[in-house]
């Protein structure tokens, strides 16, 4: 299962340990024919474990790149996607020749006609699609492919345990199918993020990822102490007490000056609309730097907590005891949230679901819409079962933070809208989660849709 988490991440790790990888790939293909075996077998092994972190890492890339509204690493994914797709084309060439190195080892005789049919898509799904070359006459890359999932059962049939191979060849050659396995997957992950940078953003889908990203800057410690340094100075400023309306009001205004000259015109055309905001930043050309991001997500941070102050002032009617809560944002760009609203909305929800692990939907679409600020799956189950909130649930909808975990790595919550068939068979199969069937993904992506729809309705 994958345990690595957002805050745990870093693309200068990220970048240096991906060329680390296709440098030691290169390495490794290149010297082939003149390592000796205990050379190769060490080689192969470093590269399993580098291309499993690696792997381990794909989804919090992808989580972070879909609500990159900026799109900053699309020319890193197209060099990715560049280098992986020469890598694999040579060491397909070298699994062809460790096949056979194999069949004569062990004596297995050649596939029939029959068994050529098989493909390596009952393994890894597409995969003839996303890297098999286009040139003709390269026989030996393709039957490589056809006859993989064969060989695949046969290494397992000859191994006893397959994690404790009996013979250095048959440890190679182990290794050399996870290695291989590992390239396909970054193969894929950085062919989908090539074809998602390539695509264009909505109104809709630019505002969830600007929020995403304020949201996210706060939560850093960074985020955390900016705001804080910014309401300390605000009430020493009037005497220790929060600022009046009017007060609240300048003190917004004069934000301006904090945001870079860069995003200043869309800033004051459009900070009163997440959405249009978000979408005149899209077309920000050349692209600013982080530096220039983070200070904008910080003025805006600010104004929208300015603008909290202010609805409080002008509306002290709206102020009710809150429910109890742990895992919610109180407020999303810069609007107060009213947690007895949230529950009547996520009640309408419960309409739909008829499963404990349906509950990881309802979990997916609230943390798609960013209301989930604590992401502990043990807290968000306890919140939703406390006295406040759905105490009485029936036996069958009753939940554990377990049940919400069970899917991290196969299907990432964030971002609901771009799971798939591939990325989920993918993970399945090399996990080999037997219990979960082929269609779950979209059964699962359909019934997100689904509660999204409902949750986004006005009752």
């Amino acid at each position: 299962m994958n345990t690595a988490t957002a805050s745990d991440f870093n693309y200068e790790s990220f970048d240096r340990q991906m060329a680390e990888f296709l440098s030691m790939s290169y390495l490794l293909v290149g010297e082939w024919d003149d390592c000796t075996r205990e050379e190769m077998m060490f080689d192969l092994n470093s590269l399993c474990v580098k291309g499993s972190r690696l792997c381990y890492l794909i989804d919090i890339d992808l989580g972070l790149q879909k609500e990159d509204l900026t799109q900053s690493r699309r020319e890193m994914n197209q060099n990715y996607y560049l280098e992986l797709n020469e890598v694999i084309k040579h060491v397909s060439e070298l699994m062809y020749r460790a096949i056979e190195e194999m069949r004569q080892k062990k004596g297995l005789h050649r596939p029939g006609a029959k068994e050529l049919q098989m493909d390596f898509g009952m393994l890894m799904p597409k995969l003839e699609e996303w890297m098999l070359p286009d040139k003709e006459g390269n026989d030996a890359s393709l039957e490589t492919f056809k006859v993989l999932p064969l060989l695949f059962k046969e290494v397992e049939k000859s191994l006893d345990v397959i994690e404790s191979p009996q013979e250095p060849w048959e440890m190679s050659l182990l290794n050399l199918f996870k290695y291989f396995a590992s390239l396909c997957l970054l193969l894929f992950h950085f062919q989908s993020l090539s074809q998602m940078t390539d695509e264009e953003v909505n109104n809709e889908e630019a505002g969830r990822m600007l929020t995403g990203q304020v949201l996210a800057y706060l939560e850093t410690d960074k985020g955390k102490e900016d705001l804080r340094n910014f309401i300390a100075v605000l009430k020493y400023e009037h005497d220790g007490r929060m600022p009046d309306f009017d007060d609240l009001s300048m003190e917004r205004r004069r934000l301006i000056k904090e945001v870079p000259r860069a995003f200043q015109t869309c800033f004051m055309e459009h900070i009163n609309d997440i959405s249009e905001l978000a979408m005149s930043i899209v077309t920000i050309r050349p692209l600013p730097n982080d530096e220039d991001i983070e200070a904008l997500l910080s003025a805006i941070s600010k104004y929208q907590w300015l603008s909290e102050q202010m609805y409080e002032y002008s509306h002290p009617e709206s102020i009710e005891p809150e429910l109890y809560n742990k895992v919610f944002y109180t407020s999303i760009n810069g609007k107060p949230i009213d947690f007895k609203y949230l529950r009547r909305k996520i009640e309408k929800m419960l309409n739909l679901i008829n499963k404990k692990n349906h509950w990881f939907c309802i979990y997916s679409v609230l943390k798609y819409n960013h209301y989930i600020k604590d992401p502990v799956a043990t807290h968000f189950a306890e919140q939703m079962q406390h006295r406040d909130w759905f105490p009485n649930l029936p036996a069958s909808l009753q939940f554990s933070g377990e049940t919400l975990t069970e899917y991290n790595g196969y299907l990432n919550e964030n971002t609901f809208p771009t799971w798939n068939r591939e990325r989920y068979d993918s993970f399945r199969l090399l996990n080999r989660k037997k219990k979960w069937s082929p269609d779950l993904w979209s059964k699962f992506q359909r019934l997100c849709y689904d509660l999204d729809e409902v949750f986004k309705v006005t009752i």
